[in-house]
């Protein structure tokens, strides 16, 4: 695929032109691609062709599927952006751009792990360099992707946010995040995918709680708080337990793509006076926050009551009733568990018989959404695998409620 213009069509800001593959002549003026008629980039193409910075080929076709290699991709974005370019005689039609885009801080040499700059770009990869573009400095390797999904320059591929970061990027994707990018960069303020920067999120570091839950944890990521998982995990003499992964579920909007993540065996504790009942049904003004838990541990005798680690939040505590009379949560519920073929509710706890057990459970607990909560302050905390040996109890991420999304 060969997506750049030939010689005779180019021209560069040093008044100079570089030897270019020649496949895709084809007239800047006429854009009536018979292929983009109804595709969702249809404006974006016609936009960027209009520009000069891609064009079609010469059977009217633009194909806006075909994939879209690193150096290509790299060209678009060095010549979208105008940046300056310099002679590179004998050398590959794509080293000037590759030169110009290390020199502005947009590539760096080492940025390729495997491959070589002919390999089709991965949505990761194109999420790297349009960020950079933008002016956002990063030294995370798995926060790229969150930054351009959080900024608007990417969106998911569906609409369950699936931000696909290691598939190849298309001629159509590649169009779309430049002309975002440039807009970005013009100052304009993006709408962003709020499921596609969840996921991106818990890529990055395991956890969408600054997505999904913004008047908790939102100060968390303006402060570049980290979220600790390298904390998570605890080996004792008998094996060891850790959590994989934090996950925020709104459970007032059925298309959140993560309530599938909700074992059918969960069950909720709802205090109304003084009863408390399990039932499976959620208040939709609540968050669910997840601790998705395993361990695995070996014992020659039954384990009764054997404590293995989860994260729960701190600082929210049940004072009264968790529910009104309106059937909505008024406060964090208890804890909520499950494993196995029933629900087990017992506050991180379970009872073992000897042998050896792999096993994978989920802990969560209900938080009122926007109100509700009378502290500053609180954390994630990570409780310990008492049952392995571990002691203490410690923070593994830490905010503080922001007010002016409705949080008290």
């Amino acid at each position: 695929m060969k997506l750049l213009k030939s010689l005779t069509t180019v021209t560069l800001l040093t008044a100079f032109t570089v030897s270019l593959p020649t496949a895709t002549i084809h007239a800047a003026a006429s854009i009536n691609f018979k292929d983009i008629r109804g595709h969702w980039a249809e404006t974006d193409v016609q936009i960027a062709v209009k520009k000069g910075y891609v064009d079609g080929y010469a059977d009217e076709t633009f194909k806006p599927e075909q994939n879209v290699s690193r150096a290509e991709f790299i060209k678009m974005a060095i010549t979208a952006m105008s940046l300056k370019t310099l002679a590179a005689p004998d050398k590959p039609w794509y080293e000037p751009f590759i030169e110009s885009a290390v020199t502005n801080g947009i590539h760096h040499y080492e940025d390729y792990t495997s491959g070589d700059i002919n390999t089709p770009i991965t949505r990761e990869e194109m999420a790297r360099i349009a960020v950079r573009s933008a002016g956002e400095k990063n030294t995370d390797a798995l926060k790229w992707m969150y930054l351009a999904t959080s900024k608007g320059i990417i969106n998911g591929l569906d609409n369950q946010g699936t931000i696909g970061e290691d598939q190849p990027t298309t001629r159509a994707q590649a169009i779309t995040v430049i002309e975002r990018m440039l807009k970005l960069k013009a100052g304009e303020k993006l709408p962003s995918d709020k499921y596609a920067t969840s996921a991106a999120e818990i890529l990055w570091h395991k956890t969408n709680a600054s997505t999904m839950a913004p008047e908790y944890f939102g100060w968390a990521i303006e402060n570049n708080i980290p979220f600790e998982f390298d904390k998570i995990r605890y080996e004792g003499i008998k094996g060891y337990s850790e959590t994989e992964k934090y996950i925020v579920v709104d459970m007032g909007d059925p298309t959140d793509p993560n309530r599938k993540l909700i074992p059918d065996t969960m069950r909720w504790i709802m205090k109304v006076g003084n009863e408390r009942t399990a039932t499976q049904d959620v208040p939709t003004n609540a968050y669910a926050f997840l601790s998705f838990d395993h361990f695995y541990v070996e014992s020659e005798t039954p384990l009764k009551g054997f404590l293995y680690s989860y994260l729960s939040l701190t600082n929210l505590y049940i004072t009264g009733d968790n529910i009104g009379k309106d059937g909505m949560l008024l406060d964090v519920t208890p804890y909520a568990e499950s494993a196995g073929e029933g629900p087990v509710i017992k506050f991180g706890r379970t009872t073992l018989p000897a042998g050896t057990h792999d096993v994978r459970l989920v802990t969560g607990q209900l938080v009122p959404k926007m109100k509700g909560i009378d502290k500053n302050g609180f954390s994630v905390y990570k409780n310990p695998a008492q049952g392995l040996g571990e002691k203490g109890t410690f923070i593994v991420y830490e905010s503080v409620i922001d007010k002016s999304l409705g949080g008290k």
